[in-house]
């Protein structure tokens, strides 16, 4: 551990830290409001919250953190910034949504956790993260050390292979260089991201800052994020490469997919610019916390992003045919104008959203059931709702879905047409289906 590069580097973000919130407005009230800084991704990589404990590694000034609250969870954020702290502290308070917030240099942080014995269901790091840590080592086998047995490491970070182009996009770093690399300081990367990083939108606030300490960057690989996460005992269970950055524009020429999923420019190919990986703490003797039954009830507009999120996360596994690109896109359109439009009727357990139907009239639009909990009986549950409120219903279902039009066959559906191109003129088959009253 290099303890004058990390104390370096918080000299740096504190000045950073002021500038980039110079440029968010009220975000107290927009967190009042109801607003999130999630993306779907986080979401889903982090699963049901309700109710559980999450360590929130180098927080920054706490967005975030106070998001994951409006989640369900009981939120511990750490970051080694002062400025950071003290601003999460006040959001915290003037949003009136609760969280823990402790400043301290993240190694010496997991020091007095184990000390005191402190254990959580859920930790998770986010964007920009690893590339300030001098011994990926300590920060595993740290992680390890507060997870509950059963319990998650949840990690959404910029690809590495990104990270060897300047802002040009021309190579000039090393791939995962052994060395720190000296910067001039944190930049304000909030301006040169403008609405991507200021979801209530942006403000003009600190003009061309320069931060007068410069910082010290890690740059790892892939590879050494993943042997370190194994090293220390815990278990891969996901990870996923993404053509995208959320909300970041680092390069010149970027532009937005949607949703401030942002891609390089049209000139270049695509490559990776995000990966995510999910890590568990093998169980000994802890108890499978048990679900209470589900309760359906009408949609919410704050249940819009936990939904949408559901809905990707069943559509990769029930349309992979699709593609990455084409569900992102779909993803918007679900979010910000099908949500809004339908009848919607949601399965909620434990207080959590864990399912959801869309009906257009009696035409089932969608029926989407978070995968964690596939098979009790909640997809079931919401038909049946459906079917005893409207009595007849129709669904059109892609032939490849084989699960899915399985599904509705025992649920009493019968086909009645068939297509051979879907809605969008794509190459696959759809099944038109048809309930009785």
């Amino acid at each position: 551990m290099q303890n004058d590069l990390h104390e370096a580097n918080r000299l740096s973000w504190n000045a950073a830290t002021a500038a980039h919130n110079s440029h968010k407005g009220d975000q107290g009230a927009f967190l009042r409001n109801g607003g999130s800084t999630l993306y779907p991704e986080e979401i889903e990589l982090l699963g049901d919250l309700a109710g559980l404990d999450l360590l929130h590694l180098q927080c920054n000034s706490g967005q975030d953190s106070l998001s994951l609250v409006r989640l369900g969870a009981k939120v511990t954020g750490v970051d080694i910034s002062d400025e950071a702290i003290a601003f999460a502290t006040r959001l915290s308070s003037e949003s009136g949504i609760a969280a823990t917030f402790e400043r301290a240099d993240l190694f010496h942080w997991f020091e007095g956790a184990r000390a005191r014995g402190a254990v959580f269901d859920r930790v998770f790091a986010s964007y920009g993260t690893i590339c300030w840590l001098s011994d990926l080592g300590l920060w595993a086998r740290g992680i390890a050390s507060v997870l509950k047995p059963g319990g998650r490491f949840a990690l959404i970070e910029f690809h590495p292979f990104a990270m060897v182009f300047d802002e040009t996009w021309t190579p000039r770093y090393d791939y995962a260089p052994r060395e720190p690399v000296c910067e001039a300081g944190v930049g304000d990367y909030v301006a040169a991201s403008g609405a991507g990083l200021a979801p209530n939108g942006y403000e003009q606030g600190v003009v061309d800052f320069r931060n007068p300490h410069p910082s010290f960057e890690f740059n790892w690989g892939i590879a050494d994020v993943v042997q370190a996460l194994i090293d220390a005992g815990l278990k891969i269970e996901h990870f996923r490469e993404y053509p995208y950055a959320n909300g970041w524009v680092g390069f010149e020429g970027m532009r937005d997919s949607g949703g401030g999923r942002m891609l390089p420019p049209e000139t270049m190919p695509g490559i990776p610019l995000m990966y995510a990986i999910a890590a568990t703490k093998p169980e000994t003797t802890a108890p499978v916390r048990a679900r209470s039954e589900p309760i359906i009830r009408p949609y919410r507009a704050e249940d819009r992003d936990r939904l949408a999120a559901i809905w990707l996360s069943a559509s990769r596994i029930g349309h992979p045919f699709l593609g990455e690109e084409r569900l992102l896109t779909q993803l918007e359109m679900v979010r910000d104008t099908y949500l809004p439009m339908a009848d919607n009727w949601v399965a909620e357990v434990d207080g959590r959203p864990a399912g959801f139907i869309g009906l257009i009239d009696s035409f089932v639009g969608g029926l989407f059931v978070d995968p964690e909990i596939h098979g009790a009986g909640i997809g079931r549950g919401l038909i049946e709702h459906a079917a005893a409120r409207l009595g007849h219903l129709d669904v059109s279902v892609y032939a490849d879905n084989a699960s899915a039009v399985e599904f509705y066959r025992r649920r009493g559906f019968v086909e009645t047409g068939r297509q051979e191109t879907d809605d969008e003129g794509l190459p696959f088959a759809v099944i038109h289906m048809s309930r009785a009253s």
